[in-house]
């Protein structure tokens, strides 16, 4: 194992709505064991790749424990806590709202959102010391899961209130999400994005191709709302940036900086 710091697991944790179970990975902020403070959290999916490389996808993790706890000692971001929800053999039926013919699946987005919302955090929160309320919480997530944390977000603005879509695989059923927003995007007013994409993706998955277009359109749809660039949402086009775990590993201090960071 290659965890850092105090992370704790909740293993066989089982969803009626989905029928199946997965684990859930929590990482604790330096100075919670014995303490009293409350702290933000932020809630990924493809949790198995957050902190272990013995886990991971290809053995590459995010070192997201690494991280934080770097950050968290030099004050650069507010202690947090993160949880890694784990993917399981539904993983794109449940990261997608809607049913792609092209990749013949996809779904179950809804209860998957409901899942995390209804059932997840509670547990977290009667758990762990959080901060809860909206102003505390984020999720955030990679391709499928930059698409489902775009989406959760769309579904409950008033329970979080930043977003991070890294590397969103926008191109799922003809772009639907994207068309979705551009007909309502009100509710953005009230969530901060963060939203990269690598120039290289599309050359590590073809799908990927459009990838930059994709994210370029959404960044119009937050100008398109109001959103202001710095202010409510951060954009990221990577010179070179590929589609994988490294690669997220490498930026994803920025996105802590960005959300959590003290000024």
């Amino acid at each position: 194992p290659t965890r850092t710091g105090d992370i704790r697991f909740h293993e066989r944790f089982a969803s009626r709505l989905l029928s199946n179970e997965r684990t859930l990975v929590v990482y604790l902020p330096p100075g919670y064991e014995g303490g009293t403070d409350r702290y933000p959290v932020m809630y990924m999916h493809d949790g198995q790749n957050l902190f272990d490389t013995t886990t991971s996808f290809i053995g590459i993790e995010w070192q997201a424990d690494e991280t934080a706890e770097r950050l968290i000692r030099a004050g650069r971001i507010e202690p947090i806590i993160i949880v890694g929800v784990y993917n399981n053999a539904e993983r794109i039926s449940e990261y997608t709202a809607d049913r792609d013919e092209a990749h013949g699946g996809g779904g179950r987005g809804a209860d998957y959102a409901g899942f995390l919302v209804r059932k997840v955090r509670p547990f977290i929160d009667q758990t762990y010391r959080t901060r809860q309320g909206r102003a505390h919480t984020a999720v955030a997530g990679s391709s499928a899961g930059g698409l489902i944390s775009l989406y959760i977000c769309a579904r409950y603005p008033e329970t979080f209130s930043m977003c991070g879509v890294i590397s969103p695989m926008l191109m799922w059923n003809k772009s639907s999400l994207l068309r979705e927003l551009e007909r309502n995007a009100v509710w953005m007013k009230r969530v901060r994005f963060w939203l990269d994409m690598g120039t290289a993706e599309g050359g590590d998955i073809e799908s990927f191709n459009s990838g930059i277009e994709l994210t370029r359109r959404l960044a119009r749809i937050f100008d398109n709302a109001g959103l202001l660039p710095g202010r409510d949402y951060y954009y990221q086009e990577i010179h070179g940036g590929h589609h994988n775990e490294a690669d997220w590993a490498s930026r994803f201090d920025k996105v802590l900086l960005y959300f959590f960071g003290k000024h």
